[in-house]
Order: structure tokens, then C-alpha cells, then sequence
């Protein structure tokens, strides 16, 4: 068996990763940039020479993505370890599709964004039977009493977009609104897609004033760098009065046709985590044939993601 590695093992997503890891018999390596039991910073080459090793797997959690450099990737072309990330992140997801062909000649594994977007998102896709979608649209309201954290503010902060968006799902949703982000489904679903046209990720924080004032600091630079100086106080408030039920809805289009999915509950943040845990058992135990860049449509088999996820108490309707 493999070893696995986990990157950002001291963080949220880390630790729900190495608890399903160790729930599944196995004995992941807890790594990230100060307290674990071995120290890596994904940007840093030399830590990651000197700890990882030929055959390893990586669970990278490293967030927030938007920082990240290919260290890891270019590292693990030359030392030969297979990598899982849960990147949200679409420059730095677009950076390791331009470095297909030397993934591939490496015999490798990179499984990108392996996570909610855009692992869940093609499960989706390929569930609803759409011939030819044209819009994904992506709904998100995060479980921030559990999720919130410097990471995942960051993430959203520099990600955001901005423009206010309104979808209408079908009970027992409803109209929804939120502000828009860049969605790293964006890069990932249209190569396998071909006719899909526009990805979007609409977030809701379900927080008062909150989507507002994301709105104005997309708009407004010196407004975003105030949120970003105050961000331990966001987060204080996200985790006292945010929600603990959280939403993962898709609106998929086409001429003359919608279809809609949605995911709902408590514990809706593991949408995040559970395809890169079901992904890496799968390799760990030799069951994952496919090699080099991995996309979306082959990191997980759906019908046991979803599985999996009405095992967890999420509910899944379409």
C-alpha cells in the first residue's frame, strides 16, 4: 500500500481527510507548514525533496490555492509521487493543465480539483443524463459556523467576481441570491464537456450584510483591503451567527431545457472532501487505473460518491 501524505493536514479540510483516511484503515502522514508530524510547505521545494518520497500519494489541502506555485506538481514529475488536490482555484488549476504533457510522460497521477467543484460537479453532470448542457451554474452556501477560517476567506475574497446573482430553484429552495466568484469548473468541465459555455459559482454566506459588502469589494480595492485587514473579526461572526446547514445546488442548461441538483445539510462541507478520500483509497489499494492528468469524470466512481454522501446525512434531489 501506498503511503499518503496529506498537505494542510492541520487545517479543516486536512483533518476531515485524515479522520475518513484513518476511519478506512490507513495511516495517512499528517504534514503541513508548522504543526504536524512532518513539515511541508507546498511552495517550498527543498521541504518537499527532502520528505516526499517515489510512490507516495498527496493529499494536497494546502489552501488557500490562489498562493500556491507548481512546486509540488513539478516535484512530484521528477520524484514520482501521485497527487490529489482540492484546489478551488482556477489560475492555479489552469497552471497544471499547461504541464499535461509532462505529467503524463512522468506516468503519474495529478487529480486536480478533486473536491466539491469539480469532482461533484461532473458526477453531476454525467447523473442528469443532458445531452449537451450548456451553463453550470453553481450554487453555494457554505456551513460557516464549521468552515470558516483564514483559508477559506481568503480564498473567497480574492476570488470574487462580484456581480449579484438570483437563480430560482425549485422548492423547497426557492429564489436564491448571491455574488459571483471565479469557479475553477471554469477550467476543468469544458475539457471534458465540450458544449458547455459558461460556468459560474454564485455564493450566498447567509450571513447578514455580508453578500452585500463582498459585492462592494470587488467593486471597491481599498473597501476589499478593510475586509481583508478586519478578517479574523469576519470570521468570528461567520462562526457565531453563519449557517450550519450549507447548500451545494446546481442549475445545469440547455436550449430549451433545465435541469437542477441540489445537496443539503449539516454536514454539507464534506462534499469538499469525500471524493479526494474516496479517490485515494481507490489508489492506495491499487483500484485506480487511470494515469496523468486526471479529469473531473474519472476521479471517483458516482454512483458510490453519492453513495457516500446520503451515508453522511446530506441530501441529495434532482
Amino acid at each position: 500500500m501506498k503511503r499518503v501524505v496529506i498537505l494542510g493536514a492541520s487545517g479543516f479540510f486536512g483533518r476531515l481527510i485524515a479522520e475518513r483516511l484513518r476511519a478506512a484503515g490507513m495511516q495517512p502522514v499528517l504534514a503541513s507548514r508548522s504543526r504536524s508530524e512532518v513539515r511541508i510547505d507546498a511552495n517550498d521545494r527543498e521541504q518537499i525533496r527532502t520528505n516526499l518520497k517515489a510512490r507516495d500519494l498527496v493529499i494536497d489541502a494546502a489552501g488557500p490555492f490562489q498562493t500556491r506555485t507548481t512546486a509540488l506538481i513539478e516535484a512530484a514529475r521528477t520524484i514520482g509521487f501521485d497527487i490529489i488536490d482540492l484546489s478551488d482555484s482556477p489560475e492555479y488549476t489552469s497552471k497544471i493543465y499547461e504541464l499535461e504533457a509532462p505529467i503524463r510522460s512522468a506516468g503519474i497521477r495529478v487529480l486536480t480539483a478533486c473536491s466539491a467543484l469539480s469532482t461533484v460537479s461532473a458526477a453531476v453532470l454525467k447523473s442528469i443524463g443532458m445531452t449537451e448542457p450548456r451553463r453550470v451554474s453553481a450554487y453555494l452556501v457554505p456551513a460557516s459556523r464549521y468552515t470558516a477560517n483564514p483559508a477559506t476567506t481568503q480564498s473567497m475574497l480574492t476570488s470574487l467576481i462580484g456581480k449579484a446573482r438570483t437563480i430560482r430553484f425549485p422548492r423547497p429552495l426557492g429564489t436564491r441570491s448571491g455574488v459571483t466568484v471565479k469557479s475553477v469548473d471554469a477550467v476543468t468541465l469544458p475539457r471534458v464537456f465540450r458544449s458547455i459555455r459558461t460556468t459560474e459559482l454564485i455564493v450566498d454566506t447567509h450571513v447578514p450584510g455580508a453578500n452585500a459588502l463582498l459585492k462592494l469589494s470587488a467593486l471597491w480595492p481599498g473597501l476589499r483591503r478593510v475586509v481583508e485587514q478586519n478578517q479574523p473579526t469576519a470570521i468570528q461572526i461567520a462562526r457565531r451567527i453563519g449557517p450550519k446547514v450549507g447548500v451545494l445546488a446546481y442549475e445545469i442548461s440547455a436550449p430549451l431545457m433545465q435541469k437542477y441538483v441540489i445537496f443539503t445539510g449539516e454536514k454539507s462541507y464534506l462534499l469538499a472532501v469525500l471524493p479526494a478520500v474516496q479517490a485515494a483509497i481507490a489508489i492506495a489499494n491499487g483500484r485506480f487505473a487511470p494515469r496523468g492528468l486526471v479529469p473531473p469524470t474519472e476521479h471517483v466512481d458516482s454512483s458510490q460518491l453519492f453513495e457516500a454522501v446520503r451515508a453522511e446525512g446530506i441530501t441529495a434531489m434532482a
